[in-house]
């Protein structure tokens, strides 16, 4: 009996994950949707105090020279929506400032789609977005995102994993820290010690300083002073913004 053949989601799917590099996959997503452009952007790539972000797209050279010259970063819209949301949007759905308006009519002018879509992604303290551009009319581009919006969600979590093995191969810098974990340092690097940590969070006291250790080995193994400091320097934790819920 043949084996049955993959669907045609399947093979962009392994396409995808076999290019070479994030650049060729952004180039198949593009070529099998029918979109114009395709952009993959990771903030926090590089972990140090200045934030090194990472961009591939598919825009022509042109533009993407003049959107560097410009400085576009600082006014665009979508890209400074893209890492506040946790959900894929609409760009008609993104509230267009005064200041971004010569922006977008400078990008249409520059061959840009009016319409598009992004889909954020949260990993550890990372956040990324992919967005695709298009030049379809409005009806058109809403029918081509009912029909392919899930499929366009899972190949954006397959393009930032090749983001992140590009960069790191298979050594990650950022650890997998569970919620817990993650509370635990939050109230340490506020000067809690765990008998403290352990009526916060309803815990035992031998549990708290269980999850502190296992934090401990996950960033180096050193003291808890240089563990706080590491999770802060990895965004792991933020003690002196939102308290974790």
């Amino acid at each position: 009996m043949n084996a049955e053949r993959p669907s045609r989601f399947e093979r962009i799917a392994l396409e995808v994950q076999d290019a070479k590099d994030v650049q060729e996959s952004l180039q198949i997503f593009q070529r099998a949707y029918g979109v114009d452009f395709a952009t993959y952007h990771l903030a926090l790539t590089i972990v140090d105090i200045v934030d090194t972000p990472y961009v591939r797209t598919t825009y022509n050279a042109a533009w993407v020279s003049r959107y560097l010259l410009r400085d576009y970063v600082r006014i665009d819209p979508v890209l400074r929506e893209g890492l506040i949301r946790q959900l894929p949007f609409d760009w008609r759905e993104v509230e267009i400032p005064q200041a971004a308006h010569e922006f977008l009519m400078d990008a249409q002018d520059h061959g840009i789609g009016a319409n598009g879509y992004s889909i954020p992604i949260m990993d550890k303290s990372r956040r990324a977005l992919l967005s695709l551009n298009s030049r379809k009319a409005g009806d058109d581009w809403s029918a081509t995102i009912a029909q392919y919006q899930e499929e366009w969600l899972e190949l954006a979590f397959l393009i930032h994993h090749k983001a992140i093995f590009e960069l790191y191969g298979a050594h990650d810098p950022v650890p997998h820290l569970s919620d817990r974990e993650l509370e635990c340092l939050h109230w340490s690097a506020l000067g809690k010690d765990s008998i403290d940590i352990a009526v916060i969070l309803k815990l035992s006291e031998h549990t708290t300083r269980a999850y502190i250790k296992s934090a401990r080995n996950k960033l180096g193994g050193g003291s808890i002073t240089y563990t706080i400091a590491r999770a802060m320097q990895l965004r792991l934790i933020q003690p002196f913004g939102n308290t974790p819920s």
